[in-house]
């Protein structure tokens, strides 16, 4: 039997109950739906995103307190939920409006997030971070490869030891 492979992995659910309420939301805070549709742009599929006030300033061009106070509006009428993550906040989408899975799969809709971080918020940029030569750390193909650790000497394979069959 063929397993059929799913199409139209880059979408968002949108309930159409949800719609007049999206757009009263829009007359109302206009910068509180930017950011909802912001968080539904780059949330995973748990509806989840981790996002620090700083990025959505970058991403708004507004002002600390005004993202504030467009959050707070997102908060009261429930349309997200905010859990503290150090300094950030983890955002969960309302999954009852909002889905990126199959229509099935909204019951899923658990704690799991995208991170969306800010450049100005890093302790260096993404070149440097680019060039730091990270630990290479062995991939073991089966159970009779070990892992070399250290600068240990081990001699040159002898004949006996290649497989020619």
């Amino acid at each position: 039997m063929e397993i059929e492979e799913r199409k139209n992995t880059n979408f968002v659910q949108f309930d159409r109950g949800v719609m007049k309420a999206h757009r009263e939301l829009i007359l109302k805070n206009s910068l509180s739906a930017a950011i909802l549709d912001i968080f539904i742009e780059y949330m995973g599929k748990n509806n989840a995103i981790v996002c620090s006030v700083k990025a959505l300033e970058e991403l708004t061009g507004r002002k600390r307190t005004s993202v504030s106070t467009a959050l707070s509006v997102l908060k009261k009428d429930n349309w997200i939920q905010a859990i503290k993550v150090g300094n950030a906040n983890a955002y969960v989408v309302n999954s009852a409006g909002f889905w990126t899975t199959w229509a099935n799969g909204k019951a899923y809709s658990l704690f799991h997030a995208s991170v969306l971080a800010a450049a100005s918020e890093q302790d260096k940029t993404l070149e440097n971070l680019k060039s730091i030569d990270l630990k290479k750390l062995p991939i073991l193909y089966n159970k009779e490869e070990r892992a070399i650790v250290g600068s240990e000497d081990l001699p040159p394979p002898d004949q006996k030891d290649i497989d020619l069959n």
